[in-house]
């Protein structure tokens, strides 16, 4: 009886939840918000997801209130990327016209244009430390 006691003991430390890692702060300017209609989604990725149109580790929205706004992620250090788009119209998704290019202002980290693709998470790609960053990013139109 000892000895199933002591093994079920075992089981018990060897369950125990390891700490989560330290969260640094992921700051996000974004600029060129050239209109106050809708809200401009922010989409955050890691590496190994399908980005920018998979599905984000962690997505915020924020009104269009202003011609610059700030929206703040809690991250474990990493590589990240970042896509964004304006909803002008509030329909919550991103138009695009019948070739697939966008309708509205959208940007990416690293300030990316994409020529005749989506880009890359290598493309948009940047490196959160245990201090903190700040990423900015500029909409921009087709």
């Amino acid at each position: 009886m000892f000895y199933l006691l002591s093994i079920i003991s075992l089981l018990f430390v060897e369950m125990t939840p390891v700490s989560a890692s330290p969260k640094a702060r992921l700051q996000v300017d974004i600029h060129n918000v050239n209109s106050q209609n809708g809200a401009v989604f922010v989409a955050l990725f890691k590496p190994g997801r399908e980005f920018p149109e998979g599905k984000p580790v962690e997505g915020k929205k924020i009104d269009a209130s202003a011609s610059s706004l700030q929206i703040t992620f809690s991250v474990e250090p990493g590589n990240y990327a970042l896509a964004l788009f304006h909803d002008m119209n509030s329909n919550g998704k991103m138009d695009k016209n019948m070739l697939g290019i966008p309708k509205e202002p959208y940007g990416f980290s690293n300030d990316f244009r994409p020529r005749f693709s989506v880009p890359r998470f290598s493309d948009c790609q940047f490196s959160v430390g245990e201090g903190g960053k700040t990423v900015r990013v500029n909409l921009q139109s087709f």
